[in-house]
C-alpha cells in the first residue's frame, strides 16, 4: 500500500467486497418481509449460498484491511476526519458481524448451510431457539446500520470527488 493511496489488490478487494455486501443486503431486504413460501425460500437459499461462497473472500478482505491499515486520510475538518475513521471501522466490524452471524443463524436453527443445492455444510450445533432469535435480531440490526453507514460512505466519497477530484479518484480507481 502506498502512503497516500491503495494498491491494486486493495482497490480490487474493496470493489469486489462492496459488490458482494451490497448484493447480500439487497437480497436480504427483498425477501425479509415476504410471507413464508417457495419464493421467500428461494431468495433465502440464494442469500445463504452467496454468503457461503463469499465468506472466505470477504473475511480475507476484512483481515487484509486490518493488517495493511488505511491510507493517509485526505485533508478535511477534524470532525469529518473522525467521522470517516468511525464509519470505516463500523463497516469493517459490521461486515464481520454479518458474515459470522449469518451461518450461526442457520446452524442455531438446527439446519446445515445448503450451497446452491450442490452440497451442505452441516450444523456444528443443536437447535438453539433463543440463540437463533437473538442472532436474527442482531443480523437485522447490523444490516440496517450497515445500510446507513454505506450511504454515509458513498456520500463522503461523492463529496470528496467534488472537493478533491484528483486525489480521491486516484485512490479509488488508480
Amino acid at each position: 500500500m502506498e502512503k497516500h493511496g491503495y494498491g491494486k489488490l486493495s482497490r480490487w478487494n474493496h470493489w469486489l467486497s462492496a459488490a458482494i455486501v451490497l448484493t447480500m443486503l439487497l437480497i436480504g431486504l427483498y425477501f425479509h418481509d415476504m410471507p413464508r413460501g417457495d419464493e421467500k425460500l428461494y431468495w433465502l437459499h440464494l442469500h445463504i449460498s452467496i454468503g457461503v461462497v463469499a465468506f472466505l473472500f470477504v473475511i480475507y478482505r476484512v483481515f487484509w484491511r486490518l493488517r495493511r491499515g488505511m491510507a493517509a486520510p485526505l485533508e478535511q475538518h477534524s470532525l469529518l476526519q473522525r467521522l470517516s475513521q468511525l464509519s470505516h471501522w463500523v463497516l469493517i466490524v459490521g461486515v464481520l458481524v454479518m458474515f459470522i452471524s449469518g451461518p450461526l443463524i442457520v446452524w442455531s436453527a438446527g439446519r446445515g448451510l445448503e450451497v446452491f443445492g450442490l452440497f451442505t455444510i452441516p450444523s456444528p450445533m443443536e437447535r438453539m431457539h433463543e440463540l437463533h432469535e437473538w442472532l436474527e435480531e442482531a443480523h437485522i440490526l447490523v444490516s440496517r446500520i450497515l445500510m446507513w453507514v454505506i450511504g454515509l460512505h458513498v456520500t463522503g466519497a461523492i463529496w470528496h470527488l467534488i472537493q478533491h477530484r484528483d486525489k480521491l479518484r486516484g485512490r479509488m480507481w488508480g
